[in-house]
This record gives structure tokens, C-alpha cells and sequence, in this order.
């Protein structure tokens, strides 16, 4: 699942497994994508057609037309809301000193070392839960102090995993 905010419009966007219907706020709708080109696309809901086109695929600013009307849509991924529930969102990212595990899982790698410098929203360690690899980023910019449990240590919800200076 994924949530996209268009302006003053939150919509929740699930997939289904054949592909050919997605779930938009809790309603089902068939759907059919083609990639036109690079940056065009022609969407099919429920039988209207929609033009978009990515004017810019920056990640922190994307930018798209619908219909010829320029939008710059907030994508938020399952990780990121479950991030944002759990209360390590934006704002409480700057105070953080240690990532912590937001659900229980497996240690499959780490993406740093001690010592290292990481920016805000690089990619640290990588966190099996589900049956599904997570990847957690940096709540801020900082050094790497500590390393936590080993690689294929099975962790508990809120095991620190690293702390930075």
C-alpha cells in the first residue's frame, strides 16, 4: 500500500495481485497503465482515460501533470507511514541518537560502518519482517557510533540497531 497527496487529497493506492484493479480508499476500481514514453503515461479507471506526464522525477520534489494539471504529489511508501505511526517522523527525526527496529525481524545487512558520516534518508540497514526486505534510512544527518546486533540476529520492535554521535 502506498499514500499519495495530491493537493488537499490523501488517496491510499493497493495493487492487486492481477494487477488489472487497484484499491483507491478503500474502493476497488479497474485500472490499466501504459508507458507511453519515457515520462508519459495513459491511465484507464473505471473506463476515464488520464494523461500524466513527470515533469520531474526528483525524489524529494516530483512533479506531474494529470490532464495538462501540474501537481507535486507526496508519496509515502508502507514503511514510511508505519515510520510516521511509530512516531519517527520529520520532526521527530532530528532528535533521534539511535535507530531504532519498528517491528520485529531479521538482520540481513548493514549499508554502514562505524565511523561513517550518513545524511538524512540514506539507506543504513537492511531488515527482514514479513517476508519482506526493509530498508531503514537515516533519520538525520550524523556519524555512526555503534553497530547493533549482528547480521542474521533475529531482533525484538524498538532494538537499537545504531546510534550516532
Amino acid at each position: 500500500m502506498s499514500q499519495v497527496q495530491l493537493g488537499d487529497k490523501i488517496f491510499e493506492i493497493e495493487s492487486s495481485a492481477s494487477e488489472t484493479e487497484v484499491r483507491i480508499n478503500s474502493s476497488w476500481h479497474e485500472a490499466d497503465l501504459v508507458q507511453l514514453d519515457e515520462r508519459s503515461f495513459h491511465l484507464l479507471l473505471d473506463g476515464k482515460g488520464f494523461k500524466i506526464e513527470v515533469v520531474s522525477a526528483d525524489p524529494k520534489e516530483p512533479t506531474i501533470k494529470i490532464n495538462g494539471r501540474t501537481y507535486n504529489p507526496v508519496v509515502k511508501s508502507e514503511t514510511d507511514i508505519l515510520l510516521e505511526k511509530l512516531g519517527m517522523n520529520i520532526k521527530a527525526k532530528k532528535e533521534i541518537k539511535e535507530l531504532k527496529a519498528p517491528m520485529p525481524g531479521l538482520v540481513l545487512e548493514y549499508r554502514v560502518a562505524v565511523g561513517d558520516e550518513v545524511s538524512e534518508g540514506q539507506p543504513l540497514i537492511v531488515l527482514e519482517a514479513m517476508k519482506m526486505e526493509n530498508i531503514l534510512k537515516s533519520p538525520s544527518a550524523g556519524v555512526v557510533k555503534n553497530l547493533g546486533p549482528e547480521v542474521g540476529t533475529a531482533i525484538d520492535k524498538n532494538a537499537i540497531l545504531i546510534t550516532f554521535e
